[in-house]
């Protein structure tokens, strides 16, 4: 022990990117304010005392090292020659197995690989040259870790005395994908300031593996990191000091309180995987039985925060693109969580990590602080503050003002008068159920052959072509004056109004763009969040006379498996998840619109490890599904002859069929609802002679349809 100079040594305690000021803050509490931050690294006074507290207590520090010389580098000859100059017997012996790494600057020109094999013949040769023998060499599991660092003008040669990383802490038996590391989720629950006695509850609406939960339980019931290990890399180095170390763990093992500890941590998931996953590793770290978690979608996580009930932190590491759903629109999700949070977390602290800043706004935290930070290779942010209530991402109410005075003096009176007509036959029935979308106008005078629908502050018109009889300049001038009197009579501006003229769509014209906003406006629908973009395609993503079977799908969903074929952005989906179907099944041929249905579920927080999406024709998706299901939608096209299917598909000529294939996946006992907008539309009565069907079309239309003939049809199937 005494060939070891422990005044002129210094302990170097590394940690990932970014937390290099958690670790200072720690390092000084655990070992004293002597330790200073030093080239990204926490740098301090060597004693075993500080090697052994700090590879047990710190929560922020990867690895712990020990320096033991440092020199100019010049080339490998002298690097080897350098090296063999070691006393290398003083540190380990010929019983005991070592391995070597090397790491250099990014400024440095050196092939690390090859001068980690010279320093492994430096190193084996003196061995052979005093013992005659070399030590074994183990890259996985070694008694002693040797580290070679190129800086830009000293190489530093270094024990780890911790050995494997510290965030292996020694629970983790199980994990999910994209695990976070405890290091860094130690870093993020401190950035929330946890633990505090203002915030004793904490949640984490998508645990996954429960690394968070776990780390935050540690933390507030005083169980140190370190004591969950079996081995550290100071255990088979010769200054160390068994007794000693002892005594350290003994103390801190006294400081354990997790035992008797009353935790108010819960933890949620969507992925049933997951969730045994965390309560594997929960019990590895003995803390089986404090923590509460279960599967449930963040669609469905709310807290019963009652006026007497304490505060707390929530917490998330949600999914990010370069980890998983990497073609996603994630803003989405993001949105979906920080309604999440307002609506259930109002004057909570929050904390979350995320690889882009414009998710972490997304969260609109008050008093947010921000940390640049590194998961793995990945850049990332620490978002923290505290949980207030605001508007932006609800869906808010816009109530048309309509100007009656303006009606005398306006262009296309009659069209106006119209539709004040039909705005006072609805206004009871649109107060009752909270409608934001529906239509106020269709072709209900010959001269205006237009479709007129109120989006939530928005009007959304589309011409019909017009009769053979009518030339295109008087029906462009017609156009001209309504929407002329629709700006005067609705008070709204002109980038308010969108126009578009509605033709009869063959093949792939139904997907074509029509503009390139990507403007998406969320619309509620009895407590479903929906996507519409009133621009870019000719239909706005929902279609506004499904709205009572949407809502219809909510009521029955819980605890079924839904199946939508055809289903568009899966509007109807999205009501049966926030219902509570436990498992979904979404399918279309567009891509572009499953994209749309995807940040639909996003947005109100479903995930798709139980609300798939298939991208498939639906004739074919049938012929080849083996699965069941309780509530079967079908809403097919009249017409389609894409390019991505055989052949072409008619509804009337393919409904038994269609209907046949369906009726095989639908459970005993369930339900499917038909439905199509064809206007010649007559099912076959060899359906009827095999199914209970029963004809709900006039159920099925809102009182905004109800005006004139039905524009879709509807049907109930059950099994006889």
């Amino acid at each position: 022990m005494s060939t070891f100079d422990w005044k002129s040594s210094r302990l170097v305690v590394s940690c990932a990117g970014g937390l290099e000021s958690y670790l200072l803050h720690e390092i000084q509490a655990i070992a004293g304010s002597e330790y200073e931050l030093v080239r990204g690294a926490v740098e301090g006074p060597a004693t075993l005392k500080n090697v052994y507290e700090i590879c047990l207590r710190s929560r922020i520090a990867s690895r712990v090292m020990l320096p033991i010389i440092e020199f100019p580098y010049k080339n490998e000859d002298d690097l080897y020659h350098r090296l063999r100059q070691i006393h290398w017997r003083a540190h380990f012996s010929l019983e005991n197995s070592v391995a070597i790494s090397t790491s250099k600057e990014a400024s440095v020109n050196v092939n690390t690989q090859f001068l980690t094999y010279r320093t492994k013949d430096a190193i084996m040769d003196y061995f052979r040259h005093f013992k005659g023998d070399r030590p074994n060499v183990d890259t996985r599991n070694p008694d002693m870790r040797i580290h070679v660092h190129f800086g830009r003008e000293l190489v530093q040669v270094a024990l780890d005395l911790s050995g494997d990383p510290l965030h292996k802490r020694g629970y983790r038996v199980a994990q999910n994908e994209a695990p976070l590391k405890e290091t860094l989720a130690a870093a993020l629950l401190m950035s929330a300031g946890w633990p505090n006695e203002k915030y004793p509850r904490l949640v984490d609406p998508m645990c996954g593996s429960g690394t968070l939960l776990i780390e935050a339980a540690m933390m507030q019931s005083g169980m140190v990191p370190g004591l969950l290990r079996k081995r550290f890399g100071f255990e088979r180095w010769a200054y160390h000091d068994e007794a000693l170390w002892q005594e350290s763990v003994n103390q801190v093992a006294q400081e354990d309180k997790s035992e008797d500890f009353a935790f108010q941590i819960k933890g949620f998931d969507s992925d049933n995987a997951s969730i045994q996953a965390a309560l594997r590793n929960i019990a590895a770290a003995g803390l089986e039985g404090c923590i509460h978690v279960e599967r449930r979608e963040l669609a469905q996580f709310a807290l019963h925060q009652g006026p007497t009930e304490p505060l707390g932190v929530v917490v998330c590491n949600p999914p990010y693109g370069e980890r998983l759903d990497k073609d996603a629109d994630l803003i989405f999700l993001y949105r979906a969580i920080a309604r999440r949070f307002q609506e259930n977390c109002e004057h909570w602290r929050a904390a979350i990590i995320t690889n882009n800043v414009e998710f972490a706004d997304a969260l609109q935290l008050e008093n947010p602080e921000t940390a640049r930070v590194y998961n793995g290779p990945i850049r990332c942010v620490i978002r923290s503050g505290d949980v207030v209530k605001r508007a932006a991402f609800q869906c808010v109410p816009v109530k048309p003002e309509l100007q009656h005075d303006s009606i005398e003096s306006a262009p296309a009176k009659d069209l106006l008068n119209r539709v004040k007509k039909n705005m006072k036959g609805l206004q009871k029935w649109i107060e009752r159920e909270q409608v934001l979308a529906y239509r106020i106008y269709d072709a209900d005078i010959p001269e205006y052959n237009l479709a007129i629908d109120w989006y939530n502050g928005h009007l959304h018109v589309q011409e019909y072509a017009p009769p053979k009889s009518v030339s295109p300049e008087k029906a462009e001038q017609r156009l001209q004056d309504a929407l002329a009197g629709l700006k005067l009579f609705f008070a709204i501006p002109q980038g308010r109004i969108h126009v578009k003229s509605r033709q009869r769509q063959k093949g792939k014209q139904q997907y074509q763009k029509l503009n390139e906003t990507k403007r998406m406006m969320p619309l509620d629908e009895a407590g479903a969040l929906l996507l519409v973009n009133l621009d870019d395609y000719l239909d706005t993503g929902l279609f506004l006379d499904h709205r009572p079977t949407r809502v219809r799908m909510q009521q029955l969903s819980k605890g079924t498996r839904f199946l939508n074929l055809f289903c568009y952005t899966a509007a109807a989906t999205v009501h049966a998840a926030i219902g509570g179907a436990k498992r979904t099944t979404s399918v279309d041929m567009s891509g572009t619109y499953l994209n749309w249905a995807r940040n639909n579920l996003y947005l109100n927080g479903c995930s798709e490890s139980h609300h798939q999406l298939e991208r498939s024709d639906c004739m074919a998706w049938l012929k080849q599904c083996r699965e069941q299901y309780d509530l079967i939608f079908v809403d097919p096209p009249t017409f389609s002859n894409s390019k991505r299917m055989k052949g072409f598909f008619d509804v009337q000529q393919s409904q038994v069929e269609l209907l046949d294939l369906a009726m095989k996946r639908l459970e005993p006992g369930g339900l499917l609802i038909f439905s199509n907008n064809y206007n010649r539309f007559e099912l076959e009565q060899e359906l009827t002679e095999r199914y209970a069907v029963t004809d709900i079309t006039q159920q099925s239309l809102p009182p905004d349809f109800a005006r004139g003939k039905p524009i879709h049809r509807c049907w109930e199937f059950r099994h006889k």
